[in-house]
């Protein structure tokens, strides 16, 4: 009976958690908050979110003619940051507020632990895809990055060398028109699509690797990027090695709507069925350790009775 009436209790909180809130408190509401919200936002966000994908273009040309501005405003190639080393081209415009930060931070936390060094054996290329983004928003960007991740260390002191992958110094932080934003993300397969309600832009969230000829080759999906990989990649593109397809994450970019105090009806999705999950594993572990507990109790010898 105990079993029984924990496995409901988790039951229950299961339920709970799947069917939500009716507050007016911010942060992750199910329950709409006007006739048919939810409704309404869902298949709006559902339709732009099957725009925003990531076609993975192995052995596509970059033209190194593309111009682009860098954070001073001085315009940049391509072609000219390359130089004859590989590049990696990470997509992130500089006023989203969630995953191209979270992109960039995992770019930088991959950097700190690959031998090669920004720079020199290879360069960053930090694109911005909204067009109405200029070279402030790429210093601004830069900026709050240097102060987050550290400056670079001073020429010839004690920690020179040592510390050289903890600061964006030598990354290149670009903005462009739309045509060299939309000759790149065309190249590379990257579609993005501007919310018309919010303003927002909704991505897929990747980097990219191009050989020292400027051919694409290879990706990394999502937000988080282990060393070694991110290592071998580099090593590939600099011998103009063309990769395979990699696994596509449905991860969009979709921005908090602070008016209905909830986020997009996928996400909400995804951590519910995370808690449902969670829940019924408890479930599981709970009633197999009551059963090996059982199976493991000594029989009891019933007592000896008098003559």
């Amino acid at each position: 009976m105990v079993v029984i009436r924990r496995i409901s209790a988790l039951l229950v909180l299961a339920w709970l958690v799947t069917t939500g809130r009716g507050d007016n408190t911010p942060g992750i509401t199910l329950v709409p908050r006007g006739p048919g919200e939810i409704t309404v936002k869902e298949n709006r966000y559902t339709k732009l979110k099957e725009k925003a994908t990531i076609d993975q273009q192995l052995g596509a040309q970059v033209s190194p003619d593309i111009n682009f501005l860098d954070h001073e405003g001085k315009p940049v190639r391509l072609g000219d940051i390359s130089k004859g080393k590989p590049i990696l081209l990470v997509p992130a415009y500089y006023r989203c507020r969630m995953q191209c930060n979270m992109v960039l931070m995992g770019v930088f936390d991959a950097m700190k632990k690959v031998k090669f060094k920004p720079g020199e054996d290879f360069e960053i290329v930090v694109f911005s895809f909204d067009r109405e983004e200029g070279p402030q928003d790429a210093a601004r960007k830069r900026g709050e990055l240097m102060e987050t991740t550290g400056r670079p260390v001073k020429k010839g002191s004690f920690l020179d060398g040592k510390f050289d992958h903890r600061t964006v110094a030598n990354w290149h932080f670009l903005v462009g028109g739309e045509d060299a934003i939309n000759k790149v993300c065309d190249t590379i397969g990257y579609r993005f699509i501007r919310d018309s309600e919010t303003g927002d832009i909704l991505h897929g969230m990747c980097i990219c690797f191009l050989t020292p000829e400027l051919k694409v080759s290879h990706y990394r999906m999502g937000m988080n990027y282990p060393p070694f990989d991110v290592q071998k990649d580099l090593q590939m593109a600099s011998e103009n090695g063309i990769g395979t397809l990699v696994d596509k994450l449905a991860f969009v970019c979709m921005k908090y709507d602070p008016h209905s105090g909830q986020y997009s009806w996928a996400v909400i999705r995804l951590v519910q069925a995370g808690a449902v999950v969670t829940i019924i594993a408890l479930a599981f572990i709970i009633f197999g350790n009551m059963l090996l507990g059982r199976k493991a109790d000594p029989a009891r010898v019933a007592p000896a009775t008098g003559s």
